[in-house]
């Protein structure tokens, strides 16, 4: 009620969520605008505790800063571990905007960077980095300060005989100007089996992304292979297929990614970040041209 005396007395209009204050002499010049969701947003941060938790960051970062190793004086009785972590996914990477975040940019292979830790035996943060495949480690621990563990990195499963998908092309290598050319590869889960330190050690490749070169100055990034269509034809077009513009021989590649898993011992299955691009022996397509011509009959 008392709010409804208030509006009357002081010429409040409610629209939604805007305030008009007016006096009843007033002009349309003289009218003043609230708004409530502005007004209690602004309320929310100047009364928000977000800067206890800002500071508690910025002293953890100190810490951790603190407690950092001098690596060229590691102590000769700590332990350090390694942990390997991927921020972006190839077909997710709009999780954590990886097409538009320059730090989060493709290795020259066409995977991911990983980033590397280095935490000492409790768990404390010493440096970390990030790296693609062949570059050189920004650090090194000597073998017998490390943690024993049984761990697949990225580097040894790039090491691992992967096999490269097969390019199929339909019709067999040959097509038309401005024609449908039906592409695709083979996909298949491969496994191996290692020994280390005494364990059976299983690791799978699992194919996640076709990256494919066409030849002609065009490039496409698949997560999924294609497959056969028997009865295609030229002016079929596919979720796969390409057509060129102009006439000549173009080599067509693609370099699969996979992403890896291990297992120990038959324990469950852990997965191992990164990728490892596996490149294709291309396929050369023969492009011609059609004519058309008038017969006359006789």
């Amino acid at each position: 009620m008392s709010i409804t005396l208030l509006a009357v007395s002081l010429g409040i209009t409610l629209l939604s969520n805007t305030v008009i204050l007016t006096e009843k002499s007033a002009s349309d010049k003289d009218q003043v605008f609230f708004n409530n969701d502005e007004i209690e947003e602004r309320y929310t941060e100047r009364n928000s505790p977000d800067d206890a938790p800002r500071n508690n960051i910025n002293n953890r970062k100190d810490r951790e800063k603190h407690d950092e190793y001098d690596l060229e004086k590691i102590p000769k009785n700590k332990k350090f571990m390694y942990r390997d972590f991927e921020a972006c996914i190839p077909g997710q990477e709009s999780v954590n905007s990886c097409d538009s975040n320059p730090d989060q940019a493709r290795c020259d292979d066409g995977t991911y960077p990983i980033t590397r830790q280095l935490v000492d035996d409790e768990g404390r943060f010493v440096r970390q980095y990030r790296f693609c495949p062949g570059d050189p480690p920004q650090f090194e621990i000597p073998k017998d300060q490390l943690v024993p563990e049984i761990l697949i990195d990225i580097e040894r499963f790039r090491s691992y005989p992967i096999k490269a998908s097969t390019i199929k092309s339909e019709p067999n290598e040959f097509s038309l100007r401005n024609g449908n050319t039906h592409l695709w590869a083979t996909a298949e889960n491969q496994t191996f089996n290692s020994n280390l330190s005494g364990s059976t050690v299983r690791i799978k490749a699992i194919p996640i992304q076709w990256n494919w070169n066409y030849g002609d100055g065009t490039t496409r990034n698949l997560d999924f292979p294609g497959e056969p269509a028997p009865n295609h034809t030229l002016r079929d077009e596919t979720p796969t297929s390409h057509s060129y513009g102009e006439t000549g021989k173009f080599k067509v590649g693609v370099t699969t990614l996979y992403r890896g898993e291990f297992s120990v011992d038959g324990g469950p299955w852990q997965a191992i970040p990164g990728q490892a691009a596996v490149v294709s022996t291309p396929i050369e397509i023969d492009v011609w041209r059609t004519e058309k011509e008038l017969i006359a009959n006789d």
